[in-house]
């Protein structure tokens, strides 16, 4: 009597274990997975210099992939971060650039099926669309790293950007990196030695183009 219902319970076993492969092979789960992973904040802390480049292509990767299995992509950093325990005001700051990079990937033309290759091993994309076709897009610090080296891993001050623009624009600072660095300095992703410096550069970088600088906003 026994035999019968030990095989029965082993075939159901099997079979939910096959279903639960399905699920995470075809459903958005292994992607929400994978973002959680590569934008752990505690991992991300540990990183080298420049370590969270090669994570923000993997990232954009997994999320175009949740999109691809039916889930937008800011659910699924939702669920990263809450699989993270990434708490605001930090959570709405990095969903915001992810978001935004996701954007950018599509209207650089990063999602062909070779790019797609690149962004998930790390590697820079080839762009595809717009005046930059066939240059690659880098990764650049919104906030020049040599000013905030605390932000270089922060995927919040991340942006995929053209090679071309990238080496052009180098560590200057204007209105909007400016703006960039005094959100970062209030949700403490910044320090304010690193915002005087961000300001004294976004100065010099005005008086050396004859204009006039914005006024700051005031740092909370």
């Amino acid at each position: 009597m026994k035999a019968p219902k030990i095989k029965k319970a082993a075939v159901v076993l099997v079979a939910l274990a096959l279903f639960a492969g399905l699920v995470w092979q075809f459903g958005p789960f292994q992607a929400i997975f994978a973002v959680a992973n590569l934008t752990d904040p505690r991992k991300l802390a540990t990183l080298g210099e420049r370590g969270a480049n090669p994570r923000l292509n993997k990232t954009v990767y997994w999320l175009k992939e949740a999109e691809s299995r039916g889930m937008p992509a800011g659910m699924a950093i939702s669920f990263a971060q809450w699989i993270n325990w990434t708490t605001e005001p930090r959570a709405s700051l990095v969903k915001e650039s992810l978001l935004r990079n996701v954007k950018i990937a599509d209207g650089l033309g990063l999602m062909t099926a070779d790019n797609r290759m690149r962004l998930r091993n790390g590697r820079a994309g080839v762009i595809t669309k717009g005046p930059y076709v066939n240059t690659p897009a880098e990764v650049d610090h919104i906030v020049p790293y040599s000013l905030a080296p605390e932000a270089g891993n922060e995927l919040a001050n991340l942006e995929l950007m053209p090679q071309e623009l990238n080496r052009r624009k180098s560590n200057r600072v204007g209105e909007r990196q400016l703006a960039h660095a005094e959100r970062l300095y209030r949700v403490g992703l910044l320090t304010q030695e690193s915002l005087a410096r961000v300001k004294a550069q976004a100065v010099e970088g005005a008086e050396g183009e004859g204009r006039t600088p914005a006024k700051d906003a005031k740092a909370r």
